[in-house]
């Protein structure tokens, strides 16, 4: 922080040109990132600097950046320093069609979050990005009690707190949208809209009736039995 990771005041005081603040991008944490729903409002901004910005003279565009930067170089470590991130992730994942966003490490559930606009995170979140499948649709399954109970019994566990790890979030067997569940799916995605809708309006909003349709509608989705749900809900509340 106060380095490549800066607030709207420490941006406000840099006065930067127009092409530098080109380079700042708004960058999302997880006091930001709730389940289903990303706030807004950012209240950081990263200087994204890719590792074309090893060049010494990369900056010469950007004074009042390169000022900046340059009163930190004792202690950038970055491989691509003098001005480059370590290792930054391509734009894509952060720009352009609807995506989902995900802590790698959850404090008593998982939580997926659907995001439509700019949002830059650290190494610290998943970002999902597909084209093959609805992303509403997608952001619904995985937030579902469900899909808790398998990355409970398929990843690691710190406590109640859930280490999401690569290789079982792929293992996720998602179901594909076909005409027998088209009606289903279509019903998961209003729910998220709908989800999406009363958080904008008010980020503090209690959505769990909509939620507990969406657990009903993912279990009905898979098959499950009475049986079967009942192993996952009491599991859950435990």
């Amino acid at each position: 922080q106060g380095i490549q990771k800066l607030t709207n005041e420490e941006v406000e005081n840099l006065n930067l040109l127009k092409n530098e603040k080109i380079l700042l991008k708004p960058i999302f944490e997880s006091d930001n990132i709730q389940k289903y729903f990303v706030k807004r409002y950012n209240y950081f901004w990263v200087i994204y600097t890719n590792s074309s910005f090893k060049n010494p003279n990369s900056m010469d565009n950007y004074p009042n950046l390169k000022k900046h930067l340059d009163k930190f170089q004792n202690v950038i470590t970055s491989d691509n320093k003098p001005y480059g991130l370590h290792r930054a992730r391509d734009e894509k994942f952060f720009t352009g069609s609807p995506r989902i966003v995900a802590l790698r490490k959850c404090v008593g559930e998982p939580k997926f979050s659907y995001v439509d606009f700019d949002c830059y995170v650290s190494a610290t979140f998943y970002v999902i990005k597909t084209q093959r499948i609805n992303v509403k649709y997608l952001t619904a399954i995985l937030n579902s009690k469900l899909i808790a109970f398998w990355l409970k019994h398929k990843g690691k566990m710190q406590g109640n707190n859930y280490q999401i790890d690569k290789e079982p979030l792929l293992n996720i067997p998602i179901v594909t949208i076909n005409s027998k569940n088209q009606k289903i799916a279509d019903e998961l995605i209003n729910l998220v809209d709908e989800i999406l809708k009363v958080k904008e309006q008010d980020k503090n909003a209690n959505t769990q009736e909509l939620e507990n349709k969406i657990n009903s509608l993912v279990y009905k989705l898979y098959d499950l039995t009475e049986e079967e749900i009942k192993i996952i809900e009491n599991k859950e509340q435990k």
